[in-house]
């Protein structure tokens, strides 16, 4: 019973290719359904109440996308010129920071008091100027002590009187308690499902998750489709002027 946000293609062999954080190509059928999440993340989340959205991306186990959608969900919003930051929440594997060059300084520094001003912690983006980016920082030792630190909470509490929308790509949620702390400050929690990776047993646990409400405003992003073969039949493609099209299949001639 789960809301459904949008479904996401699984990656090209030229998108694989691309070592970078952010899809390259904005006419790919990637780029045009980030641009459908966005718009029904939009219309998902709560009236703003004069403060920005925290919202956590999570999933059942390693590999099925979080980094991948988050920076590129983020980058979506940013792409609309409003004010973005992107946080690597998962301070043991530290996924996303290892796209942002020095990872020195950030969230384990200002959380362990060895940085005492939150902007030398903010990167700003190469590519887009309103996208803001907090990497891990050095490894800390313990990280979730850190994160249940009341210094955590007063620093959520300034970044969303300073951006619009917050996204933190956290741990699978049940291999660490990081992301059930992290969750306490979210407005919304975004679950990703892989195609053909998450094991079914888990579709279970994800409705008890659901129903009693263990995850603020839960929802699922399904990563890794076939489009190829849709559930329904249609084929989704781009042509070589950039607009897109649909339509039934055609029936090969005997």
């Amino acid at each position: 019973s789960l809301p459904v946000l949008a479904e996401l293609p699984e990656l090209t062999r030229r998108e694989r290719r691309n070592k970078g954080l952010f899809i390259k190509d904005a006419h790919s059928t990637m780029a045009e359904c980030l641009h459908i999440l966005r718009n029904n993340v939009d219309n998902f989340l709560p009236r703003p109440d004069g403060c920005g959205h925290i919202i956590l991306l999570t999933s059942s186990m390693p590999n099925e996308g979080k980094t991948f959608v988050a920076s590129n969900l983020a980058a979506t919003f940013a792409q609309t010129g409003r004010k973005v930051l992107l946080i690597d929440g998962d301070m043991r594997h530290a996924s996303l920071s290892s796209y942002t060059g020095n990872n020195n300084s950030g969230l384990s520094n200002y959380l362990a008091k060895e940085v005492d001003n939150i902007d030398d912690i903010i990167k700003v983006d190469d590519t887009y100027d309103s996208l803001h980016i907090i990497p891990t920082g050095t490894t800390p030792p313990n990280p979730t002590e850190l994160l249940e630190s009341e210094r955590f909470g007063n620093l959520l509490s300034e970044l969303k009187r300073r951006y619009k929308y917050i996204f933190i790509d956290c741990p699978p949620i049940d291999i660490v308690a990081d992301t059930h702390i992290i969750e306490k400050y979210a407005t919304n929690c975004f679950f990703l499902v892989r195609c053909g990776l998450m094991e079914r047993t888990m579709l279970n646990e994800l409705e008890n998750i659901y129903t009693s409400h263990k995850l603020n405003n839960l929802a699922v992003i399904l990563n890794g489709v076939d489009m190829k073969a849709g559930r329904y039949g249609y084929k989704y493609g781009y042509n070589s002027g950039g607009s897109y099209s649909y339509g039934p299949k055609k029936k090969k001639k005997a």
